[in-house]
């Protein structure tokens, strides 16, 4: 049912054509239908062109999740230029320094984050066009005129020209532009939608970032099937959230593991019924997380998956097999290909621990500006001139070549000559009834050269101590693996896409701390 067509505007066209009175995307405010929608697109395209904007130019998108947001993203992408998403809550330094780094010829912009625009072009000093009107009056003008636009009009580029570029949340050091070709995003869209079986009757509940390349595909996919997207803005206030989901009777409901908790005390609020189909991926989704989301939708299939913005996603768990391997992050998705590269340099496919590699359509094409950074990620594949990505993610294949996420490469700690993953941990820690969010981290230490700390948020209404905890933890795991201390926080710190903020976490962790000694570190705010 796909169109095979590679050029990722082709989707909109093809769903305007295909679905002529079908919603595309609703919001508090409006509803455009997938004409609508394409109408709203060209005329934003044709706004871009008039600023001088051609094709191969870098346009930032700065925009809450809205129809707004949905509109300025395909009017970019007809106009010819790529995408840059950012997040409306970037600082006003990072947001400097993608300016910097990518230098785009105009910043679409939602009136609210005008401030922090204008703080970062102060920063820079480059005389860069801000449209701000411009979406919002495309949009009225293609609800309110009678007379659409001409058909979404075709960009001079190819399929692998780039079609946006997704900075990372530089948690770690210095943000990197992940390059995404016009193939790169329709590969993944058609692979993700044809296991999720996205539909032309799903509504899809979108509160995950649009910024952040999960939230950005639930658009393309949308297209692609017919489905209709209500862009809620955020999760920031669950109980809300929830009830705009219950309320607009949505079928396929996105989520990050870290959204997770804060659902479980509100489910049984509301009539979540209409709900078909409930996705996680960003982090590996640990058990008893599997276990609340299918109390809280009982009538929904759970899809485990597990990715990254340089691929899109790396794999998904069939439902299936759910019940037997409920801690795998499953099997590659469809038109891709991965192994592990074990200690000796062996590509393993069974069997096997080592960092994990992704081949497929589905790969980056680099960082943007970062050679370095790119070659440590892309290197030669199996076909002479192809590059694979290497995640740097650690990773198990079992017998019959489903994967166990392991940790992060830069994260496994070496406790007095013991290796040990953080996940290990976690899943010790989360399986305790009071533990409703966990993050473990290391620390160096004069003596055991490293030591493992962990932060957990207890679930509403539960009491627990950080001697509890170590204790818990003494029963189930290895010595070496007992986290030195366990801080627990009131709210555990999130970048803007959701996710745990571990620089901030870092931030709070003490250099050394003897296990004896263990005690709650300040809650975070």
């Amino acid at each position: 049912m796909f169109a095979t067509h590679s050029l990722l505007t082709h989707f909109l066209s093809q769903a305007a054509r295909t679905w002529p009175h079908a919603p595309a995307v609703s919001d508090a405010r409006h509803t455009l239908s997938y004409p609508e929608l394409q109408d709203a697109a060209t005329r934003i395209a044709r706004a871009l062109h008039a600023r001088g904007v051609t094709a191969g130019d870098r346009v930032v998108l700065s925009c809450p999740n809205s129809v707004a947001f949905v509109a300025g993203y395909w009017g970019i992408l007809a106009s010819g230029a790529v995408a840059v998403p950012l997040n409306p809550g970037t600082p006003a330094s990072k947001f400097a320094f993608v300016l910097q780094d990518c230098t785009p010829a105009a910043i679409l912009a939602d009136p609210s984050t005008s401030d922090v625009v204008e703080t970062a072009l102060e920063r820079t000093g480059d005389p860069i066009p801000v449209l701000c009107a411009e979406i919002d009056a495309s949009v009225t003008a293609a609800r309110t005129t009678q007379t659409a636009c001409e058909d979404l009009p075709t960009p001079s580029v190819l399929d692998q020209d780039l079609a946006t570029i997704i900075y990372t949340s530089g948690s770690t050091g210095t943000p990197k532009g992940v390059m995404l070709s016009h193939l790169n995003m329709t590969s993944a869209a058609r692979s993700v939608a044809s296991y999720l079986g996205y539909h032309a009757e799903d509504r899809i509940f979108c509160a995950v970032p649009m910024t952040f390349d999960y939230g950005l595909h639930q658009i393309t996919m949308a297209a692609l099937t017919g489905a209709e997207i209500f862009a809620e803005p955020g999760f920031g206030q669950p109980l809300f959230a929830l009830q705009h989901l219950a309320q607009n009777r949505a079928t396929v409901f996105p989520v990050v593991p870290t959204m997770v908790p804060l659902i479980a005390p509100l489910a049984d609020r509301f009539d979540l019924g209409a709900v078909r189909l409930v996705s996680s991926t960003a982090a590996a989704l640990h058990p008893e997380l599997i276990d609340t989301l299918e109390t809280a939708f009982p009538g929904a299939t759970v899809f485990s998956m597990y990715g990254l913005t340089e691929c899109h996603r790396c794999t998904y768990l069939p439902p299936s097999q759910l019940t037997h391997r409920r801690d795998s992050v499953g099997i590659a998705i469809p038109n891709t290909e991965l192994w592990v590269v074990d200690a000796e340099g062996q590509a393993r496919r069974r069997n096997a621990t080592g960092e994990l590699v992704i081949r497929g359509s589905t790969v980056m094409k680099g960082y943007w500006n970062n050679p370095e950074a790119t070659a440590k990620r892309l290197r030669p594949g199996p076909l002479p001139g192809e590059q694979v990505l290497y995640t740097g993610d650690t990773c198990r294949l079992d017998a019959e070549g489903y994967l166990y996420f392991v940790g992060r490469n830069d994260d496994i700690l070496k406790i007095a000559g013991e290796k040990v993953a953080p996940s290990e941990v976690e899943a010790a820690l989360i399986a305790h009834s009071a533990v409703a969010e966990v993050c473990v981290l290391g620390a160096d230490h004069p003596v055991q050269g490293q030591i493992c700390l962990a932060h957990v948020a207890l679930a509403p209404g539960t009491e627990c101590t950080s001697q509890d905890l170590v204790q818990w933890c003494k029963s189930r795991l290895d010595s070496h693996a007992v986290p030195a201390r366990i801080a627990i926080h009131a709210e555990m710190p999130r970048t803007q896409n959701g996710k745990l903020d571990r620089a901030a976490l870092h931030a709070l962790a003490p250099t050394a701390a003897p296990r004896s000694r263990a005690r709650p570190l300040s809650p975070a705010h």
